[in-house]
């Protein structure tokens, strides 16, 4: 899982280059079927609010042909998906044929002649955000919200120029969370600071550590791009004990963000319980 805590910690872009030319872009790992299982479930109770707009057909072919399952574009393999199966050679998969073969959220993005737009988003796991809001905003509407956004929006058009019309790219978000759901949509009832500081039991065996691993992917004879999400999980305390020295770096890294920042991500209260804890944990 990565570790990409820093301090100072700034919300700026840190984008890495990837390579152009990636035939297996969307690997799926050993728990491939537990995204596949939650996805499903988040699709069939409230698909309203992880399918929003409209698919671009074309671009769900270029997705399928990213994933393990992408020879599938040159040999006839089925793809079950919800109880259905299509023959990706010969049949136009639907958005939810893709959603539910990835690991991946994704966000269909397109080239209006002036900036690129949201056009459809397939998001089951967001981070306390709702993708209906979304829709059709540009990255400066879109990252308007978030605080201490100022190095974020002032690279804005470069990053758009970059990493959705010219070169795939990849970046690492990470958060505390305290509660282990993949989907995080601001209407469950699961996540909550509030609930989980309640209880004077120690801190940190109940909060986890959760990182967004996102790539750019350009498609510009299609006049669009594609946003990837991969959403990881894992206890808090057992990231801080793969290496040496994380729980002082988290530390630093934690200390270093603004009131803002901390507000933005709910932490207010929680913050000196999560200091004075990292600091003591052996």
């Amino acid at each position: 899982m990565p570790w990409p805590v820093s301090a100072p910690f700034r919300m700026r872009p840190n984008l890495e280059k990837l390579d152009a030319v990636v035939p297996e872009l969307l690997l799926n790992d050993e728990l491939a079927s537990v995204y596949a299982r939650e996805r499903a479930s988040v699709f069939a109770v409230h698909p309203e609010r992880a399918a929003v707009g409209v698919a671009n057909v074309d671009v769900l072919h270029e997705i399928i042909k990213l994933t393990p399952v992408g020879a599938a574009c040159r040999e006839p393999v089925r793809l079950s998906t919800m109880g259905s199966s299509i023959d990706s050679r010969q049949a136009a998969p639907t958005a939810m044929d893709t959603a539910i073969t990835l690991q991946e959220d994704f966000v269909i993005l397109k080239n209006d002649g002036h900036s690129l737009r949201t056009e459809y988003l397939s998001v089951a796991f967001p981070s306390r955000w709702d993708p209906r809001e979304k829709l059709g905003l540009d990255f400066t509407a879109i990252h308007a919200p978030v605080a201490d956004n100022q190095m974020l929006q002032a690279a804005g058009s470069s990053i758009m120029a970059m990493a959705f019309m010219k070169q795939p790219m990849l970046r690492h978000v990470w958060l505390i969370v305290p509660s282990a759901s993949l989907a995080q949509h601001p209407e469950q009832n699961d996540y909550s600071w509030s609930k989980t500081l309640q209880d004077p039991a120690p801190l940190l065996p109940r909060l986890y550590f959760r990182v967004e691993r996102q790539t750019t992917w350009p498609l510009l004879h299609l006049d669009r791009a594609v946003f990837f999400i991969r959403v990881m999980m894992r206890s808090l305390t057992d990231v801080l004990r793969l290496e040496p020295n994380r729980a002082q770096a988290l530390r630093e890294a934690l200390q270093s963000m603004t009131p803002a920042v901390v507000a933005y991500r709910g932490m207010t209260e929680a913050m000196p319980r999560l200091l004075s804890e990292l600091e003591s944990f052996a």
